[in-house]
């Protein structure tokens, strides 16, 4: 005879896929990943802002407003996205960053003169946050 608890487990592994409710690179739970899931959120809002701007103005966002939107919005969240990648647990979010990121660069041309200045910075960061990880890692064994 099955009890409450057992019940419970075995109903959850069998509508959810164990894959995203364990404490894994895959998990979906926002606890896991919360700096991912502002970054999320911020490309989300960037994209969104942009697109409201240009419905509001004549023909075309001017590039000084569709800059600075990039700048305040876009910048963090490619930095928190490549934070989320490398330290925290779940890599969903991250990776999900990073796609929107790119859909974004892709459809929107003015944002690759602000790329060209940041990419530096970008994977620098990147490369940092490796380093401190490595040292993390070495650290604990």
């Amino acid at each position: 005879m099955l009890t409450k608890t057992a019940r419970a487990q075995s109903l959850r592994r069998s509508l959810v896929p164990q894959i995203f409710t364990s404490d894994k690179r895959l998990s979906l739970r926002l606890r896991d990943a919360p700096i991912g899931v502002a970054a999320l959120g911020s490309i989300v809002s960037c994209v969104l802002t942009i697109r409201a701007a240009a419905l509001f103005s004549a023909q075309r966002v001017p590039v000084s407003r569709a800059l600075s939107i990039v700048v305040l919005f876009f910048a963090p969240a490619l930095l928190g996205a490549i934070y989320s990648l490398v330290f925290e647990k779940s890599k969903v979010y991250s990776i999900v960053d990073l796609a929107l990121a790119g859909i974004a660069l892709r459809m929107l041309p003015f944002a690759w003169y602000w790329m060209g200045m940041y990419l530096p910075f970008a994977c620098g960061f990147t490369a940092f946050c490796a380093v401190v990880r490595w040292l993390e890692h070495r650290r604990k064994r």
